[in-house]
């Protein structure tokens, strides 16, 4: 076998890397039958053979077995471009019987990843493309690789790519941003169609990040914030590192006082944050798009308290919790407009009127201070829990709810919050120090902090002002990576699949009724198709569903076996960040196993999802959300 060095380039920039590995996701979720795939584009110098290479070197370093094969036997680049010296065999060699294909193939310096080069202009590639030999070697390969990608010619220039690509399992079309015109990728689509190929999806190629225009202000927004809060996405900051101790002196120059004092200096902004994924466009009559990275462990809560039953066994334990949770200082109850403008105080309510009362349809109203609220996130990374390198690398709460113990009639009521909800962010730099407010999705709060306690709070502050400052007792937050791990240690859960997923998952099949385990139970509450407008409402419809069948699994386990909950708790841990100590949960958790929950508890928020310059947002209903924190939060006054 050859041994070939490839020369590439090792500066592109987190923009770049992070398109390739999205890209590879979406070939990857397309099935996995999908394992030969045709790059091609409309004309000459659109990016395809640069699309091509590192799709088979993502999918290298992603753990596959790869293959590159150049098929463009008309003007191949590859050799002289990544600079691999004289190569003595290539694909034309094959397709003419003069050499086997092992004797064409190429070890290259990138483990996992191999090459066939084109070989020598043939006369006749078309007709070398149709032969039975370009096909029984596909066959081969198929088998030996877990990834084949081929590169073509233009589809606009010559029909070789529509040979290969009926031969292959899908095909993706590479277009250069403003430079090929709307009718003419069309008909390079038609004939991908005639061919009967099956059209994975579409890169748009060549998006200037750094120009004017939308996509190059979208570039510098995002590489000033967005950028920053999952690291250098290209773009340099110029920023000295500071010890966080050191943040707070350093955060408004010439003037003393505490980071929480400088961010309630906010000036007036409406720029709006909008989350990556520019590079990678599927086509949506052809596949789901892939799932958006987020996290979710919509029970975490629930097993947080539970595991305090192996700790409550000491009263004074017990009492020393309650008293904490009831005492700490916490905002003492939300605020409220407290008479409506089409409400009138009648004599005798004005006469036993309290500060904090609210009337609203004729009614009064006064804050339940027995609740007690816990914001439950999750996190949109896989691994262990630990302190980020810059204070904005802290990870989307891609997963929000909130956990409402209501002791007065012992009940469990959880409030879903869509992570596309439109509200104040607070924007801080890398060493910790406020920058501004803007109003962006509320899933990237967490994410400008330093992934531990301090964007736990942030995100907290963003949900308590959401919600007309509602006091939270407590938080946890925990990595997307547990979700598995949970689901599995109370048995499994079992489900009703609300609507027709099959297209991701064959088992997720619309009425049918599952026993969720494993990854499966992961991907249930995870996936949604972007492509279809509101799925992150259906998604969280789905989590509802979920969350009510778990927390009914979730008791039925400790009941069985107790030491379930020391299991579980420990392989948690290490993914987890919450404020909640070992006293309070010794005190929640035997109120918790008996409070009453069913689907009726659960409360989405009510309002409106609409489109965005580029991406979905969800503005809540005002007079919606009022009527739900009155009924979840208030009593009525006798």
């Amino acid at each position: 076998m050859q041994e070939v060095k490839l020369h590439l380039d090792q500066r592109a920039d987190f923009h770049t890397k992070e398109a390739f590995k999205t890209l590879r996701s979406n070939v990857e979720f397309c099935g996995s039958d999908v394992k030969v795939i045709a790059v091609t584009s409309c004309t000459p110098h659109e990016g395809k053979t640069s699309v091509a290479m590192e799709l088979a070197r993502s999918f290298a370093e992603a753990g596959n077995r790869a293959l590159l094969i150049d098929a463009d036997l008309r003007k191949s680049v590859l050799v002289g471009r990544y600079k691999t010296g004289a190569v003595k065999y290539g694909l034309s060699h094959c397709l003419i019987g003069k050499y086997k294909y092992t004797d064409a193939m190429c070890q290259t310096n990138i483990p996992r990843l191999y090459m066939i080069f084109s070989g020598p202009v043939s006369p006749n590639p078309s007709e070398l493309l149709r032969s039975e030999r370009f096909g029984d070697m596909l066959n081969v390969m198929r088998t030996a690789f877990d990834y084949v990608i081929i590169d073509t010619p233009p589809l606009g220039s010559v029909i070789d790519a529509a040979v290969v690509a009926k031969r292959c399992d899908g095909t993706v079309l590479v277009v250069e941003n403003n430079a090929i015109s709307y009718r003419f990728v069309q008909r390079v689509k038609e004939q991908l169609d005639k061919s009967g190929s099956r059209i994975l999806g579409v890169v748009l190629n060549k998006v200037d990040l750094s120009g004017k225009g939308y996509y190059g202000y979208y570039g510098k927004y995002y590489g000033k914030y967005y950028g920053k809060y999952y690291g250098k996405y290209g773009y340099d900051i110029d920023a000295t590192p500071v010890p966080r101790q050191k943040r707070e002196s350093q955060a408004d120059p010439g003037r003393a006082g505490t980071a929480k004092e400088k961010r309630q200096e906010r000036p007036e902004q409406s720029e709006r944050l909008e989350p990556l994924e520019r590079l990678t466009r599927p086509d949506r009559l052809e596949r789901l798009e892939r799932s958006e990275r987020l996290g979710l462990l919509v029970a975490v809560g629930v097993v947080l308290v539970i595991s305090g039953l192996l700790l409550g066994g000491s009263m004074a334990v017990r009492a020393i919790g309650k008293h904490r949770l009831y005492h700490q200082p916490v905002t003492t109850q939300p605020v409220l407009q407290s008479v409506m403008e089409e409400e009138i105080l009648t004599e005798e309510e004005h006469e036993k009127w309290q500060e904090g009362w609210v009337k609203y349809q004729d009614a009064v109203y006064a804050y339940n201070e027995e609740i007690l609220t816990f914001l439950i996130m999750g996190i949109d990374k896989r691994d262990d829990v630990k302190e980020a390198e810059k204070g904005t690398d802290g990870g989307q709460a891609d997963a929000l709810f909130l956990l409402v113990l209501n002791p007065k009639d012992e009940s469990i009521k959880v409030i879903g919050i869509n992570r596309n909800t439109m509200t104040d962010v607070d924007i801080y730099d890398d060493n910790g120090a406020y920058d501004s407010t803007v109003k962006a999705q509320i899933a990237i709060q967490h994410g400008f902090g330093d992934g531990m306690e301090e964007s736990c709070e942030y995100q907290k502050k963003a949900v308590e002002n959401l919600f007309y400052q509602l006091p939270i007792h407590g938080y946890a937050a925990i990595n997307m990576s547990a979700i598995s791990t949970i689901n599995d240690a109370v048995g499994g859960v079992d489900v009703t699949v609300p609507e027709d997923l099959a297209g991701f998952n064959e088992d997720f099949v619309e009425g049918r009724s599952l026993h969720l385990m494993g990854e499966n139970a992961f991907w249930y509450v995870k996936y949604r198709d972007t492509d279809i407008f509101g799925s992150a409402d259906m998604r969280l419809d789905r989590q509802k569903q979920y969350l009510t069948s778990f927390i009914e699994a979730a008791k039925q386990a400790v009941h069985k076996d107790v030491s379930v909950v020391i299991d579980l708790y420990q392989a948690v841990k290490p993914q987890m960040v919450t404020d909640v100590s070992l006293d309070k949960v010794a005190y929640l958790a035997p109120i918790l196993a008996e409070y009453a929950y069913d689907g009726d508890d659960f409360h989405n928020l009510q309002g409106e999802t609409v489109m965005g310059e580029q991406y979905e947002e969800f503005y809540p209903d005002e007079e919606a959300m009022f009527e739900m924190i009155l009924d979840v939060f208030y009593e009525k006054v006798q």
